[in-house]
């Protein structure tokens, strides 16, 4: 069965770190993270992955069918609320954030672990929405978990397939269990239709969402709600076999390979000093990048998609052969964000040099959602004037980020996207909110992919205040 699989991912340890120094030792915990996605932003009806050292005397999974609240003498309570258990060990603990739990004003609770050995108490960050998708991993990158309705395994998603995964941290439910929230699905850059979100018997917080695929330009699929975005995860999707001679590079605009626009080291990192002040430090986060393609359309071909892609944003091309034309939608910063004003999308926008590393406690920006013109980076703001403003505004509250549409022709059977041919569409960027965790490193990733084929990759890593 495949909730079997499902069920293993959440019962399972996803990570084997050190063990334990000594039996009932005093726990201490050093990071929470979601279970699905591996990143610091976690939710009520959520499930988190405890990491640290001495949680518990030995591995133990619960009998069949059962979460207690207690296991092997271990116990977890979440804004004074006890939260399910799925698994314990002395370096980790899958816990269930219950649904109950009240968010503060600040978004600060504390998390306590009990264990033989002692208590633990480590703040954690709440919001709203924190949606994740479970991969074959457990890591919450590659291939996600997805099927066909009749519980097949799925070698191609083409459009207007039926198809399954599992996900978490989708927000509030009702009192039948249905999510209340909104739930964007892209599959492919393109916006899925939803079918149903069902929850999974006896695995609270754990959804199986059944789609209907648009015609997938790449291979990533992904979930929005409540302004947040899931981790980034691959499907099998069918190549086309309508080009030749393609070549193409992608690069970021900011974070950027280029020297000038590396962001700055952070050194601090002694947990009782203040935070550190070097590296991104908002709670949102510009990801721009440019890229060039050329390629001949061989006869006879038939629809053409080139996808330019990053954390935050896209450039997703359509041609059609026949007709000799082609359109293009940009994803850029709406007119307000890429100057620092969120007040019509991120409310609240929190300032991560403010915040203690040990409390988690952070300060929100002022206005309310306005970033000081003295704290936008250089960088950023050399990277948002060189993309194209927005001709289609989203609507108040939706997000930061509007789009550039444009159309065009295409001359005989060659396309190219450089220097000299259709230049204005080579950028694109958008902003994305992120939590304030443990890690002082993160990756922003581009992606090239033309005809369901990736054609270029571009990792850049940048460093991040942090805890």
């Amino acid at each position: 069965m495949k909730h079997l699989v499902i069920r293993n991912l959440v019962l399972i340890p996803v990570i084997t770190v050190a063990i334990s120094e000594g039996i009932s030792a005093q726990p201490a915990v050093t990071a929470v993270l979601n279970a699905a996605s591996f990143t610091a932003t976690v939710s009520p009806g959520s499930w988190v992955t405890i990491f640290g050292k001495n949680l518990a005397d030995a591995p133990l999974t619960p009998p069949s069918a059962s979460l207690p609240t207690s296991l092997g003498g271990v116990s977890v309570t979440v804004g004074g609320l006890s939260a399910p258990l799925s698994y314990i060990s002395p370096d980790q603990v899958n816990a269930f954030i219950p649904f109950e739990t009240a968010i503060p004003t600040n978004t600060v609770v504390p998390l306590v672990l009990i264990s033989a050995g002692g208590s633990n108490t480590y703040n954690i960050r709440l919001t709203r929405d924190a949606p994740a998708i479970f991969t074959l991993n457990s890591a919450g990158t590659g291939r996600a978990v997805v099927f066909t309705p009749d519980l097949r395994d799925v070698t191609a998603i083409a459009s207007q397939d039926s198809i399954v995964f599992y996900a978490t941290g989708l927000g509030p439910i009702d009192a039948t269990g249905r999510v209340l929230d909104d739930l964007q699905v892209y599959l492919g850059e393109r916006l899925a239709s939803v079918q149903s979100i069902a929850p999974i018997p006896g695995l609270p917080g754990i959804y199986q969402v059944r789609i209907t695929a648009p015609l997938p330009a790449t291979d990533r699929l992904y979930l929005r709600s409540g302004g947040w975005q899931s981790n980034i995860v691959s499907v099998p999707i069918h190549a086309g076999s309508n080009i030749s001679n393609v070549t193409g590079t992608i690069d970021g605009l900011y974070p950027s390979s280029d020297p000038f626009f590396t962001l700055p080291i952070c050194t601090s990192d002694d947990p009782n000093s203040p935070p550190c002040s070097s590296g991104q430090d908002l709670s949102v986060m510009l990801h721009a990048g440019r890229f060039s393609v050329t390629f001949d359309i061989l006869p006879a071909a038939g629809h053409i998609d080139v996808a330019a892609v990053g954390e935050a944003g896209s450039v997703i091309i359509s041609i059609d052969p026949a007709s000799g034309k082609y359109g293009a939608t940009i994803t850029v910063p709406d007119s307000r964000s890429r100057f620092g004003d969120f007040q019509a999308s991120v409310v609240p926008l929190w300032d991560y040099l403010s915040c203690s590393p040990l409390a988690a406690v952070c300060l929100s920006f002022p206005g309310p959602s306005v970033i000081p013109l003295a704290r936008l980076s250089p960088f950023w703001v050399q990277a948002t004037q060189s993309l194209p403003g927005p001709n289609n505004i989203p609507d108040i509250g939706s997000g930061p980020n509007g789009v550039f549409q444009s159309i065009g022709s295409i001359a005989g059977s060659h396309f190219a996207i450089d220097a000299q041919n259709n230049g204005g569409l080579s950028k694109f960027g958008g902003f994305l909110q992120v939590p304030f965790g443990p890690f002082d490193k993160r990756l922003s990733t581009f992606k090239l992919y033309v005809d369901g084929k990736l054609v270029a990759s571009k990792d850049l890593s940048y460093t991040v205040t942090h805890r």
